[in-house]
């Protein structure tokens, strides 16, 4: 890791990482002793909360399905930066200015953490992850139009992708400090090593999460015209779905372990803390709410971890 100075986003996403698990271990803990405000502001979709206090709060509830609007911005803004380090690395184009004052203001970094490759790699892998998702939401998930979501979930959504792609290219030779191209890291033994089995496993976990995702969109579809027929929720079944009830949360887990382990930074890991906290969280108020909801819903499945949790 690096030397322990907090940058700006280190701030943010260590910040969210704490607010999301306090307020979720509270909430799943203690939840009659919370206010209604922070519940409902906490909670969406299925298990978003019932009760009619706090209905203030809905003065700044925005349709989950603008979900959505995630991935637009991920694909396009991964994909961009991903052609323009492509520019940068292999076609001798200058790092701009206004990119190198932008990146130094947001992570303070003087000299690179990472190897080209490296970086390279984990930009590529996060953004075919960020066109899965794009697709998803866009032509295959059923969101119920009466689900809502708060707008700082919408807000984090949009800030999470953005510091990722930033959090990758900002400690990559020649996006920070003073490099001579002639002298920058191109690849390194950790890399070399990490970079087949951390691609398997990346790409493993991605068609894993697809294929739950499908099993999510179809119960709510015909299955001979492929027409949505119902927004009610049911419970799903097969897969990892006989053995956790959020596994399209696991894999996300261990996506982002992928990527840590090929950007190991300071920043990485605080966004790393984030995604954990909020997948977890979110993992086991849905866990909760299947097992209230369903009668008869199975009790061998655990809620995000097989055997664990």
């Amino acid at each position: 890791m690096d030397d322990l100075d907090v940058n700006i986003i280190d701030f943010i996403f260590l910040s969210l990482a704490f607010a999301v698990t306090f307020t979720g271990v509270i909430i799943n803990n203690y939840e009659k002793y919370v206010p209604a405000f922070i519940i409902k502001s906490y909670r969406y979709g299925s298990f978003a909360y019932q009760g009619t206090e706090a209905n203030f709060v809905q003065a700044i509830e925005i349709p989950k399905a603008y979900y959505r609007h995630f991935y637009l911005f991920s694909t396009l803004f991964s994909s961009l930066t991903l052609f323009y380090m492509f520019m940068v690395y292999f076609f001798e184009v200058t790092v701009s200015y206004p990119v190198h004052f932008v990146l130094k203001l947001l992570l303070q970094e003087n000299e690179p953490s990472v190897s080209v490759s490296a970086a390279l790699l984990a930009l590529s892998l996060l953004t075919i992850q960020c066109v899965r998702r794009f697709y998803e939401t866009y032509y295959l998930q059923v969101f119920a139009k009466s689900s809502k979501m708060n707008l700082s979930h919408y807000l984090a959504g949009i800030i999470h992708y953005f510091a990722c792609v930033i959090a990758v290219v900002g400690q990559a030779p020649l996006f920070c400090g003073h490099q001579n191209r002639n002298s920058i890291v191109w690849n390194d033994y950790r890399t070399t090593i990490l970079a087949i089995p951390c691609s398997v496993i990346f790409l493993a976990m991605w068609y894993e999460q697809y294929r739950t995702n499908i099993i999510f969109a179809n119960l709510r579809k015909d299955k001979k015209s492929g027409e949505v027929v119902t927004e009610e929720h049911k419970i799903p079944h097969g897969r990892m779905f006989e053995h956790v009830s959020s596994p399209h949360r696991m894999c996300e887990i261990v996506l982002y372990t992928v990527l840590l382990m090929l950007v190991p930074t300071k920043t990485f890991f605080c966004i790393y803390l984030w995604v954990l906290g909020n997948q977890i969280q979110t993992a086991i108020q849905a866990h909760e709410w299947y097992k209230k909801t369903f009668d008869k819903y199975p009790s061998n499945r655990f809620a995000i971890f097989p055997r664990l949790l």
